[in-house]
């Protein structure tokens, strides 16, 4: 059978939520990235985001009341499943708590045409793969590492009926026991990959929504855009350095600037850099400013930047963000997780001195840049005491905005690892329902619910704090989501 008259089909689960959060919902680079190269491959290609093609449809979970699913139907799946006839389905699952549904959507597509070939890959696979495929036997593939080559070489060789075994990063069953070509798949050369598939996405309806990474966005049409992959640090929170590596790769500057002229022909104004760490290289980062600013976007940092990059050197640390602003960014998130030094050394391994902080949010926002911290409460072993004092610091520092979530033990991590063994996690603990605003570890004299309502509160004293220095400039940021929230803008009214 010719390439092009065989269908694959990428599709992302529906989306877990909170029932009073963000809705927040992006096309998937990594399927964007696959789509991409099996188009260039000359394969007939179908990229569908459930959660964005349901959006309006939620479902109360069985999980938790506060829970619910969000997404398409069985039926619309299995009607979108019957038109396009795939003989290949991959499903991509970013985190556990996409799993139950990503099941669903393997049982759907087996229940059509027991023939499909069914694929998963995605961050928690590499991580669990094993356990995925033992209770999962819709599933007869899955893959792991960097995948946005390597499911093309698995099509070619398995849709030839040739060996797809020696394909990096396959997953597949021998008998009763589950085999791993272990062969890296990692993409030293970023310059091989396609240009995203954003073509074969609904890139209106993510717009309509407008509710990204970043959801507090400053232009309409908005596009998340990665240029580098992996992160020197070795956060024992965090899936970064297994999955993607401790190696800094970087994008061709010439590549990204072929992506971002794309984006203008899409009429996108502002771009999210999903990069893990954007500032560890510099002389990249030069690069991409002196590239970007020309085209007129603003962009921010969503996913956080590592705190004293370069901050030895202050004319060069206040250089590099005040460059950063002449190139239209508007905003970085700086991950400072905690106010405890202890915390910061003995138990998440981020290599931060606390001392350095002040003097990195002063840069930020003397730059004309807005500064947002990212904190982190509930580690394991961590008092409430200890708990308030990262409240506190953060209060003093002043940034512009925060946003504190409880810490979640991501499996596969060495924190996950740790609390597993120790009896940090809750008894009722289970993957599936992993969210950044759930309790999951155990906190002495708390239950969950009383825990995460303590949260809440100092979530409501820390936004508290930051109106009442500015409201003006807080309204401003987050005036479209307090206009939907009463509480909120009767917190606005009482100090504005």
């Amino acid at each position: 059978m010719s390439k092009k008259n065989i269908r694959v089909a990428i599709i992302a689960p529906n989306l877990l939520a909170m029932k009073r959060g963000i809705k927040r919902i992006q096309p998937g680079l990594g399927m964007m990235y696959i789509g991409g190269e099996l188009k260039r491959r000359g394969y007939s290609v179908y990229l569908r985001d459930t959660a964005l093609e349901g959006y309006e449809r939620e479902i109360q979970t069985d999980i938790h009341p506060d829970l619910i699913q969000v997404g398409e139907s069985d039926e619309n799946i299995k009607d979108y499943l019957r038109e396009i006839k795939p003989h290949y389905i991959g499903v991509t699952v970013l985190f556990s708590n996409l799993i139950r549904h990503m099941n669903r959507i393997m049982e759907i597509a087996k229940e059509i045409d027991p023939r499909i070939v069914t694929i998963v890959g995605g961050n928690y696979i590499t991580k669990r793969y094993e356990h995925v495929l033992q209770n999962n036997k819709h599933i007869d593939f899955a893959m792991i590492g960097e995948c946005d080559l390597a499911f093309s070489d698995f099509i070619d060789e398995h849709s030839q009926g040739r060996e797809f075994r020696n394909v990096p990063g396959i997953v597949y069953r021998e008998g009763n026991t589950i085999q791993v070509n272990k062969s890296s798949n990692r993409i030293m050369d970023l310059g091989t990959l396609p240009q995203p598939a954003r073509d074969l996405m609904n890139l209106e309806k993510y717009w309509k929504i407008n509710s990204f990474h970043n959801p507090y966005s400053k232009h309409p049409r908005v596009a998340n855009v990665m240029t580098t992959r992996g992160c020197p640090e070795k956060c024992t929170f965090c899936t970064t350095p297994q999955i993607w590596g401790t190696t800094v790769r970087c994008r061709p500057i010439e590549h990204i600037k072929e992506e971002l002229n794309e984006l203008k022909n899409y009429g996108v104004g502002e771009i999210q850099f999903e990069d893990d760490t954007i500032t560890a290289n510099y002389k990249q980062l030069m690069s991409l400013c002196d590239v970007i600013e020309p085209m007129g976007f603003v962009w921010n940092t969503v996913n956080g930047i590592k705190i004293n990059y370069h901050s030895k050197n202050k004319k060069k640390h206040q250089h590099m963000f005040n460059r950063m602003n002449e190139a239209g960014c508007y905003q970085v998130c700086l991950g400072l997780e905690t106010g405890n030094q202890h915390i910061l050394d003995d138990v998440i391994n981020k290599r931060l001195d606390l001392n350095v902080v002040p003097q990195v949010v002063e840069s930020v926002m003397n730059s004309g840049i807005s500064c947002h911290l990212f904190l982190i409460v509930g580690f394991p072993g961590e008092t409430i005491e200890e708990m308030q004092r990262t409240v506190e610091f953060a209060k003093k520092l002043g940034p512009d905005s925060c946003s504190l979530s409880l810490f979640t033990p991501i499996p596969g991590t060495p924190l996950f690892n740790f609390s597993k063994n120790n009896g940090y996690l809750v008894d009722d603990f289970s993957e599936d329902k992993l969210l950044f605003a759930k309790s999951n570890i155990k906190v002495p004299g708390y239950s969950s619910e009383e825990f995460e309502n303590l949260v809440a509160s100092w979530t409501q004293e820390l936004n508290t704090s930051l109106l009442k220095r500015d409201p003006k400039k807080y309204f401003e940021k987050y005036g479209r989501h307090l206009n939907e929230d009463k509480s909120g803008t009767e917190i606005f009214r009482k100090h504005s």
